[in-house]
């Protein structure tokens, strides 16, 4: 069944777990985070980005969740992730998402802040959720800028007090030492930061960026407040290490397609299964 993301992490933080949130951006990507959320028995965030409406309609990827999910028992939010434009928004609230993300980490907190609160009243008024972002981090697609300095974009306890206070947002995507992409190195978390926010901030956590981060760092997260965990890369390029594999040992030119896509999901599969009893084994 389809929830909204507010409903969802009050679950979370019920149990002080955390939720995965799980990007797809075609048919396969969606059947391996369904197929594991059947497998475990546990609720998902499915997660679309609006940098993937290129790809495919959001419109139709509502509908395939729906169709997946609506009857389903297990609860199962649609999450629009990562848009800085309110008319992508509005069509995602228009065709069923029960949630979305307004990115307004690039402006100034007040600016923020009023944007995030417009959406927010429209989104609530159709019963969905609203995530709102504070502090820098890198592209969405993992690229940054040559003197990019994570460190510089961290969020700050009194910036995400006020947000917290002012915006209407039901979740808080927060910047902490997490990146988008492959880290080059092991990340390091900024827990100090996240105990401080998480103890003047009432509305649940975000982690954006958690692909690569050790698990213990994760669980530790969990421990301190964050109630919603976005895996991306990892799932993704689960799936292009799958297919290399796979055509690496099906040179027949009569190799199908379909093969190869099926191979891809089971480990995108697997990969989406581990990640939810991880989130799920620290309550």
């Amino acid at each position: 069944m389809l929830i909204n993301l507010k409903n969802m992490l009050h679950y979370a933080a019920t149990r002080k777990i955390a939720v995965g949130s799980f990007n797809v951006y075609n048919v396969e990507s969606l059947q391996a985070v369904v197929k594991a959320s059947r497998a475990t028995g546990k609720p998902v965030i499915i997660s679309f980005g609006e940098s993937y409406v290129s790809h495919m309609p959001l419109e139709v990827m509502a509908d395939m969740v729906k169709n997946y999910c609506a009857a389903a028992e297990i609860p199962v939010v649609l999450h629009l992730d990562h848009s800085k434009n309110s008319e992508t928004i509005f069509k995602a609230l228009k065709a069923g998402f029960t949630s979305v993300m307004y990115d307004g980490s690039a402006l100034e907190l007040a600016e923020n802040i009023r944007r995030t609160r417009y959406i927010a009243e429209i989104a609530h008024a159709l019963d969905a959720s609203v995530e709102g972002e504070l502090g820098y981090m890198n592209n969405e697609d993992g690229s940054a800028p040559e003197a990019f300095v994570a460190a510089k974009g961290y969020t700050t306890i009194a910036a995400a007090k006020e947000y917290a206070e002012k915006s209407g947002a039901d979740a808080l995507a927060i910047a902490i030492g997490n990146a988008h992409g492959i880290y080059k190195g092991e990340p390091v978390l900024d827990f100090d930061r996240l105990r401080g926010i998480a103890a003047k901030v009432e509305i649940p956590l975000v982690l954006h960026g958690s692909s690569g981060i050790p698990a213990a760092s994760l669980q530790r997260a969990i421990a301190l407040g964050i109630r919603k965990i976005n895996i991306n890369t990892e799932i993704s390029t689960a799936g292009i290490k799958a297919a290399r594999n796979f055509l690496e040992s099906h040179t027949d030119e009569n190799t199908r397609f379909e093969a190869l896509a099926g191979a891809a999901e089971e480990v995108m599969f697997a990969t989406v299964k581990n990640y939810i009893e991880l989130f799920e084994s620290v309550g």
